[in-house]
């Protein structure tokens, strides 16, 4: 396309420090705007569009720069092995924020390491087995951000979700703020982490990154929190659907004080080989976790309901194979006071569109 050709052409008349670069199997989008809002305390900076897949978005945010744009961060969504060369040609990030690796990925992710510069940087998750082996591949500095002091240039403690937000303490050497983080979930400190370590290497002042976090909005289909029938809360989270997102979302459902626990699953896509081993390994969390009631939509989330049958889960608990008209229809019918409800899968799944249905009949 001559716009991606365009696109290639005009970002080569910035400096690298101009591009950041976010990637990971989860949390990218939030990472992204958290990054950009923690930056623009510095810098004039753009993001990525986070409703357009990242294929789109990148050209569309390069040809948006000017000469008084000093940062842009971008999203780097693989759902393709060899995506990563395509990214490539059209930026060299200096900077790499990884939210988290992918084995999946693992090729791309190296190919985006790698050429980071020797006065670049990469900042990666200090817990996560696979970013750490990407640090391997670093010719730049590698930062760390977790939840442990020992190893973590900044970390997390005190990570509480309540009253349908997620508290932290925020912490840098022996400087220490708490942190109200307007997205649900444990996943999203991570985000929230790599970008703080972001603006520490910018050094911006923790106090600026804490104020740059709790400024931002929550994201349309990201856990967000709506009211539902009979008085009943729902989770719509039908932007993204990978193993680790699934079971992220899962445990933050089970963090909130609920009567009964509902989940609505589509399919994942993407995945490739691994895909039965996959959504197995989802219902394996579904099973342990104990979860009230589970809807399943078609194609491959039936192997999901294949293996709660395997593991013993209780028949009446799950249903599956089941268009949106009907997921729906289950849905007003069943839920009610103190339920919660998590709303979960691929963008291409539309089960936004059950969201939507669902939440149309309390009008």
């Amino acid at each position: 396309m001559f716009k991606n050709y365009l696109a290639g052409k005009y970002s080569k008349l910035y400096s690298r420090e101009t591009f950041v670069a976010v990637c990971g199997s989860a949390g990218k989008t939030v990472a992204t705007l958290a990054a950009g809002k923690v930056l623009s305390h510095k810098y004039k900076t753009i993001t990525t569009d986070s409703y357009h897949d990242s294929t789109i978005a990148i050209p569309g945010t390069i040809l948006k720069l000017n000469p008084t744009t000093k940062r842009g961060v971008f999203e780097l969504s693989i759902k393709i092995p060899g995506q990563m060369d395509f990214y490539l040609s059209l930026i060299q990030p200096k900077v790499v924020l990884i939210t988290r690796g992918e084995k999946q990925m693992q090729d791309d992710m190296i190919k985006l390491v790698e050429q980071i510069p020797q006065d670049g940087a990469l900042i990666i998750n200090a817990g996560d087995i696979d970013s750490k082996k990407l640090a391997e591949k670093c010719k730049g500095q590698v930062l760390y951000f977790g939840e442990d002091p020992q190893n973590c240039t900044i970390w997390a403690g005190n990570i509480k979700t309540e009253n349908f937000s997620t508290t932290f303490e925020l912490n840098l050497g022996v400087e220490r703020v708490k942190v109200i983080f307007p997205f649900l979930g444990r996943h999203n400190v991570y985000s929230a982490l790599a970008a703080a370590l972001l603006g520490v290497l910018e050094n911006i002042p923790l106090t600026k990154i804490k104020i740059a976090l709790e400024s931002l909005s929550p994201l349309e289909h990201h856990l967000q929190i709506m009211d539902g029938p009979n008085n009943s809360i729902i989770l719509d989270d039908t932007i993204n659907a990978t193993p680790l997102s699934v079971e992220a979302a899962i445990d933050t459902l089970m963090q909130i004080p609920a009567r009964r626990r509902v989940l609505v699953l589509g399919e994942m896509k993407y995945l490739g080989e691994s895909s039965d081993r996959m959504h197995r390994e989802v219902a394996q969390k579904i099973y342990k976790e104990k979860l009230d009631l589970v809807f399943l939509s078609t194609g491959e989330a039936l192997i999901i309901a294949d293996e709660l049958k395997n593991l013993g889960f209780w028949e009446e608990k799950v249903e599956a194979n089941l268009q949106h008209s009907q997921l729906v229809g289950k849905l007003l019918k069943i839920l009610g006071s103190g339920d919660v409800c998590l709303i979960k899968g691929q963008r291409s799944s539309r089960l936004d569109e059950v969201v939507k249905r669902v939440r149309g009949s309390l009008n």
